[in-house]
């Protein structure tokens, strides 16, 4: 099942840039999800 995406304008500018960010070092989705649940462990 496909999430739906959320309208756009309520996106949060600074999690935009950072995940660009990652896309332009060459991470995956899977690589910044699993940095995301490592951090919020901690």
């Amino acid at each position: 099942m496909m999430k739906a995406i959320p309208d756009q304008k309520a996106l949060d500018t600074e999690w935009v840039k950072l995940v660009k960010e990652a896309r332009d070092l060459g991470l995956t989705i899977e690589e910044v999800r699993e940095f995301i649940k490592m951090k919020s462990s901690h």
